[in-house]
């Protein structure tokens, strides 16, 4: 029986679904799948060296988030692994990440057959329930669309056949680099603001006392520990080292978190109106 790990690193549950999708699609196929958050692995719970590692991630600020690709560099080496990478977006810029989680595996010995690069809703809200991604379809609405779900699935059983026959030459993990926006924002934005100049323009989160339970969710979801407690047990949040991925506000049942998603909105709706090839793509 072939074994598969499949990990992820999810703010919306965006990259969590497609994961999920993988496990589903070699299960059937036969194989024993492990899936696994990047927050929760440790060696100690694999028993099993992989023959299939799948990695992916959401892409924020058109990079790897810093939280995950720590995670990624703490992995240990899986030689001779045969690897797929992917991202999801919210179709607002294409990038080159996929690239980078390619790298980011061959340095631990993963041969990479493949990479994706995935549309998803995007996780902006409108409201305090609808995300812009659930009512504007070119900003991810409705997907994966079926014909998207297909062709994911079929990449996912191609590259286990390859692995079960044998065939894990890898490819030219620099054909994942075209993945980026092909127009002259990526390549002024890629080559003179770097990623703190992007998230700094975000607006920062704020907390509403009233509201709080002090269940202290969001202090065990922030991976950038910017969020701790006072010595009156109150949320404290550094603004400095936050890293604007929102995944706290997400996290909070309570609604005690919050941003001015208008602000955020504004800058995706400006940057999507310039972008350019911003859709699943498929490299095999």
């Amino acid at each position: 029986m072939k074994e598969a790990l499949v990990l992820y690193y999810t703010c919306s549950n965006n990259t969590l679904k497609i994961a999920e999708g993988a496990e589903d699609i070699l299960k059937n196929l036969g194989w024993e799948v492990k899936l696994m958050n990047l927050r929760s692995y440790n060696q100690e719970n694999i028993s099993f060296k992989p023959d299939l590692l799948i990695l992916g991630v959401p892409v924020h600020y058109w990079e790897i988030p810093d939280a995950a690709l720590g995670m990624i560099r703490k992995l240990p080496q899986f030689p001779d692994a045969a690897g797929f990478v992917f991202t999801t977006f919210g179709r607002c810029v294409c990038n080159s990440v996929p690239y980078y989680l390619a790298r980011e595996l061959q340095s631990k010995g993963v041969l990479i057959l493949g990479g994706a690069q995935i549309a998803m809703p995007h996780s902006a809200y409108i409201d305090a329930n609808t995300r812009i991604g659930d009512v504007e379809t070119v900003f991810g609405k409705g997907e994966p669309t079926k014909e998207n779900w297909g062709k994911y699935k079929s990449v996912i059983q191609d590259i286990a056949k390859r692995v079960e026959d044998g065939d894990v030459n890898e490819i030219n993990v620099d054909r994942l680099k075209k993945l980026h926006t092909r127009n002259a924002l990526g390549s002024v934005m890629n080559a003179f603001s770097k990623v703190d100049t992007r998230r700094n323009v975000m607006p920062h989160v704020q907390y509403d006392k009233e509201k709080c339970t002090q269940c202290h969710n969001c202090v065990s979801t922030c991976d950038s520990q910017a969020i701790t407690l006072s010595d009156d047990n109150e949320i404290v949040i550094d603004k400095v080292i936050c890293r604007r991925c929102y995944k706290c506000i997400e996290e909070c049942s309570e609604k005690a978190l919050d941003t001015e998603w208008e602000k955020i909105i504004h800058w995706v709706r400006l940057v999507h109106r310039l972008a350019k090839n911003n859709d699943t793509v498929f490299v095999v």
